[in-house]
């Protein structure tokens, strides 16, 4: 009975399956993070574009369409396209790490910063006091689509939950790294204890008396 009821609380018994709710979350995320920055850059859509050459795997024209949006306000002393090249290469790196499934954990951090500062861009000077109020007051009268201060929200509490749970086990690199280090761990640990002879007598240290 106590067996039964600890199963049915803790649910142990789907544990095999818990890989499925990081895995869910990385395929949510990911493409939400390379559309929003391919597109900020125009990847690959420049016209003289060449595989072989990085230089030319950014459109410039994209990038200046894009720049606008953070111009202005808190941002009027920084290089808006340097800081719209910056923010887009993140993101696409970060969609390639997530469907990987590598440094997870690390990436989280830079990106909760970066949709953090998407969300004060989405506000276009609406005070924060201000959106949270709006936003406690109408949470679950509302639809996501109706407020990008919603959108922000929803993002940094899964990219937070990533942050702990990590990129789940099977399906990530960061599993099989983890997984392959502590099997090399525990081989080299069964090694050593193997070859510890608790008869041995070890005179190395003691002084030789005559």
């Amino acid at each position: 009975m106590d067996k039964f009821l600890l199963g049915f609380f803790s649910f142990g018994w789907l544990r095999g399956l818990d890989f499925l709710a990081p895995l869910a979350l990385r395929l949510f995320l990911a493409p939400m993070f390379w559309v929003s920055g391919s597109t900020k850059l125009g990847l690959f859509s420049s016209p003289d574009f060449v595989w072989y050459n990085p230089l030319t795997w950014i459109n410039m024209d994209a990038v200046q369409a894009a720049s606008p949006a953070f111009s202005g306000g808190m941002f009027a002393d920084f290089a808006a396209s340097f800081l719209t090249i910056s923010v887009a290469g993140l993101e696409v790196f970060a969609a390639i790490l997530l469907i990987l499934g590598f440094a997870v954990r690390w990436i989280s951090i830079p990106l909760i910063f970066i949709v953090g500062l998407m969300g004060f861009v989405a506000l276009k000077g609406q005070p924060l006091i201000e959106a949270g109020t709006q936003f406690l007051s109408s949470h679950g009268y509302t639809t996501m689509a109706n407020s990008g201060f919603e959108v922000t929200i929803a993002t940094v509490i899964m990219l937070f939950t990533l942050f702990f749970i990590g990129a789940g086990r099977f399906l990530s690199l960061d599993w099989f790294i983890a997984h392959g280090y502590h099997k090399k761990i525990e081989t080299k640990k069964q090694k050593v204890e193997a070859d510890d002879d608790p008869f041995e007598i070890d005179t190395t240290d003691d002084e030789v008396k005559v």
